[in-house]
């Protein structure tokens, strides 16, 4: 597959089966400051808004893919990455926001979102929550509403 063809989600399954010597290394330490967003609020963070995003990122911490993702209020989104540009819909399912595309190399996911400022974090629900989340490399993608500078430390773009 090549890199016009990787989305976020299908990163995300390649960085949830690597072993713990690949896990994201990624710079930022959001612990401090990090608010996960849930239940009824979540949907007010994404609905009618467009999200610029990374992921994909290297053992320095640095984003090699980056994504933009329109969230409809009738539950649609539109998936751009490049020139790979996707249908599909989004929607909450308890406290994370989930994916599905008309794109068949897209798989799609749930995901459990943290605010940093204006930067939202997100952890695949694959894992499993743990009390120590925070303390862990594995939040797979971050993203800031299209067209804000981001506040938080390593920039997206």
């Amino acid at each position: 597959m090549n890199q016009a063809c990787l989305n976020i989600t299908a990163a995300l399954v390649i960085v949830m089966l690597a072993s713990p010597a690949f896990a994201q290394s990624q710079k930022t330490d959001i612990r401090p400051l990090a608010n996960q967003i849930v239940g009824k609020e979540l949907p007010s963070h994404f609905r009618n808004k467009t999200h610029d995003g990374a992921y994909n990122f290297s053992r320095d911490g640095k984003a090699r893919s980056f994504y933009t993702e329109t969230h409809l209020d009738n539950g649609d989104t539109q998936y751009r990455e490049g020139d790979l540009v996707s249908k599909g819909i989004w929607f909450t399912k308890t406290d994370a926001i989930c994916y599905a595309y008309e794109n068949p190399g897209m798989t799609g996911g749930c995901f459990r979102v943290y605010r940093v400022k204006n930067c939202y974090y997100y952890y695949s629900t694959q894992m499993a929550r743990r009390d120590d989340e925070l303390d862990r490399d594995y939040w797979v993608a971050r993203s800031t509403l299209s067209g804000e500078a981001p506040e938080c430390e390593a920039a997206i773009s």
